[in-house]
């Protein structure tokens, strides 16, 4: 009974001792973080002043404004000053952030659509479906998504492409204009990294270096203006699919250039490999070579994603309402007129949760890829 008691008290005691050596490792771990990334050099120890003195003199205003002097999202409007955050406004004008004039009544639409794509993209970035099931997947769900927005069978209601805004707009064309320029940007990859025909390479190189030397905005204008023009009588696109078209284009640029770096990457045993197997050029790229390719230029090939996906909203230059243009519209009663911020903290918010999936999402591909290097 002794040696029991004994055992029991010794290790009731060794929990404690336990505990509190687990968290002074914690400590130093998190002094020695804080040290090597705050006050590691005199530049660092300024910066850091700097930042925490901005930090004590705005943070306590910014907070006061978001939270106890302001007007809670179920309260009421009339009690929202300048002081605080109106979140009133937000109950009252979401639905035309988020869908802008597409018909009231009809709105659980664009918001079932909205769930498609979104739905689409995450299951994209899991292992759930081998390629042929994903595009089979993603070929149902783009016909669901403009079968929804546009109607007129089915028993929906037709509703103009016009009055099609807000957040649809920005997930149809970021989503639709990367998944038609991946593919083109490894056709022109592979154009630009063709050594045996010149005349192929010099086309390709021009078309990549002409696209990655403009500003987007000039493109878009440019497409939005010629592309009409280049199409055969009777051929009518709005403005809305020729902005789509315009991204294709001007995205598959950008994807080239980063899968043309994978290529390079490549060590020159791999295409040599492929060619020893009796392969030809076209095996050897879709077997061999692209594959590992592709996986070298992940991590720039997510950077453009991301990039394509914030970028859409130029789009409204041209007179198309994407979530940005929605916001603006919310606000522009005169009794809503001071509360832009929410609005845009609402879009801020809305960019900011999805830009963190899509780059936590690339962090963690690029962890696999290393792994599996090793």
């Amino acid at each position: 009974m002794k040696t029991s008691e004994n055992s029991t008290n010794s290790t009731q005691t060794s929990q404690p001792a336990g505990a509190m050596q687990k968290w002074a490792t914690q400590s130093k771990k998190a002094q020695r973080w804080i040290h090597s990334r705050l006050f590691r050099t005199p530049v660092d120890i300024l910066i850091t002043c700097i930042i925490s003195v901005l930090l004590l003199q705005f943070l306590p205003k910014v907070l006061a404004w978001l939270t106890w002097n302001s007007v809670a999202f179920w309260g009421d409007p009339q009690l929202c000053s300048e002081e605080g955050a109106c979140w009133p406004f937000l109950r009252e004008k979401v639905r035309l952030i988020l869908f802008g004039t597409y018909p009231f009544n009809e709105q659980w639409r664009p918001a079932l659509a909205c769930l498609i794509l979104v739905s689409l993209v995450g299951l994209s970035f899991t292992n759930l479906l081998r390629l042929r099931s994903r595009v089979i997947v993603w070929t149902l769900g783009s016909i669901a998504f403009f079968v929804l927005m546009s109607g007129g069978n089915l028993g929906l209601i037709e509703v103009d492409s016009i009055q099609w805004n807000g957040l649809p707009v920005l997930l149809m064309l970021s989503i639709f204009s990367v998944i038609g320029a991946f593919p083109i940007g490894i056709l022109l990859a592979l154009g630009r990294f063709q050594k045996e025909d010149p005349v192929l390479r010099s086309i390709t190189v021009g078309y990549i270096e002409i696209v990655r030397g403009v500003p987007m905005v000039m493109v878009l204008f440019m497409g939005l203006f010629i592309l009409p023009l280049m199409l055969p009588e009777g051929v009518n696109l709005n403005s809305l699919y020729t902005t789509l078209i315009v991204l294709v284009f001007f995205h598959a640029a950008y994807f080239a250039e980063e899968i043309r770096g994978g290529l390079q990457a490549l060590p020159k045993g791999q295409y040599e490999a492929a060619q020893s197997q009796g392969l030809t050029y076209w095996q050897s790229m879709r077997f061999i070579i692209l594959p590992q390719a592709l996986k070298r230029s992940m991590p720039g090939n997510m950077n453009t994603l991301l990039g394509a996906y914030k970028d859409t909203s130029l789009v409204v230059i041209l007179g198309i309402h994407d979530i940005m243009a929605t916001a603006k519209m919310a606000y522009s009663e005169p009794q809503w007129q001071q509360y832009g911020v929410e609005a845009y903290l609402l879009v801020a918010l809305w960019y900011f949760c999805t830009c963190l999936c899509l780059s936590t999402y690339s962090r963690k591909l690029e962890a696999t890829e290393f792994k599996a290097a090793k």
